[in-house]
């Protein structure tokens, strides 16, 4: 407490926050009477004091009121305001929660469950978000507070993560999955599950995938490696950059099973379409049709290719090709599955224009035989001159695509290195493509080779 005068009393909180006044009476209990002079030096005396939060015109109109009796109020100091901690924001999500994708038709697919946090190198990852710095209060005498200063997060990371050179971010060193593991940033380059099914959902992974176990029938994975899957393909889909091994074997259901740009390595393959940009390796091929642009191998215990169709660019081997049953299997080798494709859809397509050609011409004959007897309404001439520009563009696009189409056939013919081998038995219902040329297989033949020399398809030993 401090006594400014005889009749006011100064009074500061324990905290020091705040500052009270009070005016009191003359020992006769009369309120006393101050001039503007007085006002002033009272006040003055009060700010020797009070250095932070005076409210002055409130301090003047209790002086000048002589508002006696009453604790009044008069200061407060300023509260300090502490600093924000400094946080970590994340590119990815850190609690990665398997939920359906929600379809356009409000129903939802259980598939599409958005397992994987994928990342390319370089990537960004996370980000250190630096502390907001505080501001310090003071006490109604001037007395600073300290405010609290905010912390300054510190990364945790591990593999195939990097920090910055300014220390502010993580980066990825590599294509993969990004996880949160124990507190630390990762990235891993291979990503492995129990199976492919319900609780994981379809798989997009900028890396190789490891399956423990299966691959089941709608579900599907791509990625940008390796593929091993230690169990079957059933049904499933498997689309990558990377080699695929499927180590018990595959049954596709006669859908595209495996498209990928590396070899396929697996026990057997069975009712499944498979699109290869490397070797194929099995023991056995049944009823599927194989397509690969290097070698198709099918050795080991059984050796077999029985039914539907394999393609391969340079060989296909086998022990055994079709059967005592004379199963309709097809072996064509010498031409790159691609250029097939090609050829085909270049064949569909010079169909139609075909057709179409013939049916403007058909409605271009009809209209001539009709100017011979009377001349045509001004609807029927638009209709015939739209006829013949519709004709010339079908004629200019069916010159495009025939020369397109002899162009690759030429190719085709230079293509004569392809081999087919066969260590054990190849039974008649086979037909051997190479190239352009054809073989039927007739007889019960045995260990033998089938290439192409001089325009035929000849049989030498193996």
């Amino acid at each position: 407490m401090h006594k400014i005068s005889p009749n006011v009393m100064l009074e500061i909180s324990r905290d020091g926050m705040k500052a009270y006044i009070t005016l009191v009476k003359d020992k006769n209990d009369n309120i006393p009477k101050w001039d503007d002079k007085d006002i002033e030096q009272t006040i003055a005396n009060i700010k020797e004091i009070i250095k932070v939060g005076l409210k002055e015109d409130e301090l003047s109109w209790l002086l000048s009121s002589q508002y006696c009796d009453e604790k009044i109020c008069i200061a407060e100091g300023i509260e300090p305001i502490d600093g924000k901690d400094g946080y970590i924001k994340y590119y990815f999500d850190i609690e990665k929660k398997l939920v359906p994708k929600l379809l356009e038709d409000g129903t939802v697919d259980y598939r599409e469950l958005g397992i994987v946090n994928n990342v390319k190198k370089g990537d960004i990852l996370a980000e250190i978000i630096p502390p907001k710095e505080g501001k310090d209060g003071y006490k109604v005498t001037g007395e600073p507070i300290h405010c609290r200063k905010g912390k300054m997060p510190k990364f945790r990371y591990g593999k195939n993560v990097k920090l910055s050179e300014d220390g502010k971010y993580l980066i990825s060193e590599k294509d993969g999955l990004v996880e949160l593991k124990d507190g630390r940033v990762i990235v891993s380059e291979i990503f492995e599950v129990d199976n492919v099914d319900n609780k994981v959902g379809n798989i997009d992974f900028n890396g190789s995938v490891m399956v423990r176990g299966n691959v089941l029938n709608g579900f599907r994975i791509k990625a940008s490696g390796d593929v091993e899957v230690k169990g079957i393909v059933e049904g499933g889909y498997i689309e990558n950059t990377g080699d695929v091994i499927v180590k018990q074997g595959i049954q596709g259901y006669n859908r595209l099973t495996i498209n990928t740009k590396g070899s396929v390595t697996t026990k057997f393959v069975e009712n499944a379409v498979l699109n290869v940009g490397g070797n194929v390796t099995a023991e056995a091929i049944m009823h599927s049709e194989v397509s690969s642009k290097g070698n198709v191998t099918v050795l080991g215990k059984r050796g077999l290719i029985v039914g539907g169709i394999c393609r391969a660019r340079k060989e296909i081997r086998a022990n055994i090709i079709g059967s005592s049953m004379a199963t309709v299997t097809v072996l064509e080798v010498g031409i790159d599955p691609d250029v097939k494709n090609k050829i085909k859809e270049l064949q569909k397509r010079i169909d139609i224009a075909e057709e179409n050609l013939n049916k403007v011409m058909k409605s271009l004959s009809l209209l001539d035989n009709l100017k011979k007897v009377s001349r045509l309404d001004d609807d029927k001439v638009q209709i015939y001159i739209k006829l013949l520009k519709t004709k010339n563009s079908l004629l200019e696009e069916l010159n495009i695509l025939k020369n397109e189409y002899e162009n690759i056939k030429v190719s085709v013919q230079d293509l004569d290195k392809g081999r087919v081998k066969v260590a054990d038995t190849i039974y008649p219902g086979v037909k051997i493509i190479i190239g352009n040329s054809i073989f039927y297989v007739r007889d019960e033949m045995h260990k033998c080779i089938f290439y192409k020399d001089e325009g035929e398809i000849k049989v030498g030993p193996y």
